[in-house]
């Protein structure tokens, strides 16, 4: 089946063959014959796919804006906030990631094929958000920045706007504004307009055009072929933060769940449902003020930063293989669709612009479902795992083996 892993074994033989040398000599000569071993099949099947001609390089899907320029735009990952989340369904890439040492996850929603006028709530900036937006070939936006992320804005390592309370594009359009219908503890309810952000990126003479060269994509796995279950568990250390992902048969799509109750956009009403999920646990250092960062071949995290204000300890780095702090630009990852989990890699190369490649453990490149993804990256010592049907069951017998309630 196309969803199952399989391995195309060849059987080689060793052939001998003896002849005989000399007249009545007696000797015996052996000789090798050697045959090349052909390379295996990929493990991963991928199931075809009818690419539209104007798909969206970001979801594969059928996209009016397939040329366009993305926008990476920062949410804030506080609980008081997620009810508030607005449009954050219509983003063609999600990313939730820590901001701060205290493992508070903040997100970046990639938009390219929809053009909301309310996404938010915005919090600030941090340079893992843009190294990732960066890698997407997304204007990154955000309402606010560390004093590094500042830094490395003012100097533009990376296309980026920050937009504030009345912010507009030249032409009047607005771009970020405050919702004075709503009221949380943690921020201010601060949205932003795609459209004034796209006339802002216009105002400052970035190219409209999109520059990223795109995932590899698959079609859907059969309905017959589904399975019946499978819970994918982001466990942040913090049980407040945690999430799961209930597969859903009907849609081939991924249900998300916050504290046991479903995630729901305040706009649509609609569960977040991505069509894929990746799960990468990469090691968390903190910036160090000390450290030669240049004496490594990064570029400087502190030139532009006032000496009084150059930081350590305060904001996490995750290695994802930004030019200004990481020496890891490969790791271990795993992807969640189909119904099945797969496990590989991600993997960089070392320097500005550049994106994200994922590989299966055969080493043959990631195909994504046509649809939303979302990526979430975890500090080492938490973890993303999976459940199955066949687990699932056996969880169930063993709790009502207990007589404990199922979860």
């Amino acid at each position: 089946m196309q969803s199952k892993n399989y391995v195309k074994l060849s059987v080689l033989s060793l052939i001998l063959i003896t002849a005989l040398a000399g007249c009545g000599c007696g000797c015996k000569k052996k000789e090798e014959i050697k045959v090349e071993e052909q390379p295996a099949e990929p493990v991963v099947a991928t199931i075809p796919y009818d690419k539209p001609e104007n798909a969206s390089p970001i979801t594969g899907l059928a996209c009016d804006n397939y040329q366009k320029r993305s926008f990476g735009v920062m949410y804030s990952g506080s609980n008081d906030a997620r009810p508030y989340w607005k449009n954050l369904d219509k983003a063609d890439f999600v990313l939730e990631m820590p901001h701060r040492m205290h493992n508070e996850p903040r997100l970046m929603g990639i938009f390219q094929c929809d053009v909301p006028n309310e996404i938010g709530p915005m919090r600030s900036g941090r340079i893992d958000h843009m190294s990732v937006a960066d890698s997407l070939g997304a204007v990154f936006v955000t309402w606010g920045k560390s004093i590094v992320a500042k830094s490395a804005m003012d100097k533009e390592f990376a296309d980026n706007l920050e937009v504030g309370n009345g912010t507009k594009s030249s032409d009047g359009t607005r771009a970020g504004y405050i919702d004075s219908s709503i009221k949380f503890y943690s921020a201010n309810s601060a949205y932003a307009d795609l459209n004034g952000i796209i006339g802002m990126s216009k105002d400052k003479g970035y190219s409209g055009d999109n520059i990223f060269e795109g995932f590899k994509h698959q079609g859907e796995i059969a309905m017959e072929e589904r399975p019946d279950y499978g819970m994918v568990d982001v466990k942040f250390d913090t049980s407040s933060y945690r999430i799961k992902y209930q597969y859903d048969k009907e849609t081939n799509s991924y249900k998300r769940f916050h504290k046991g109750e479903p995630s729901k956009d305040m706009i649509s009403g609609e569960q977040y449902a991505p069509k894929n999920i990746i799960g990468i646990i990469a090691k968390r250092d903190s910036w160090l003020a000390e450290k030669d960062y240049v004496a490594e071949g990064l570029l400087d995290p502190w030139d532009g930063v006032p000496q009084e204000k150059v930081e350590s300890n305060q904001y996490p780095n995750m290695q994802l293989g930004d030019p200004w702090f990481d020496t890891k630009f490969e790791g271990d990852a795993k992807f969640y669709m189909n119904g099945q989990e797969y496990k590989g890699t991600w993997k960089r190369e070392k320097g500005q612009n550049k994106p994200f490649k994922f590989y299966y453990e055969d080493g043959s490149e990631v195909h994504f479902v046509s649809g939303q993804i979302w990526m979430h990256v975890l500090p080492h010592g938490q973890k993303v795992g999976y459940e199955d049907a066949e687990e699932y069951a056996e969880r169930l017998e063993d709790e009502a083996a207990e007589g404990t309630e199922v979860q």
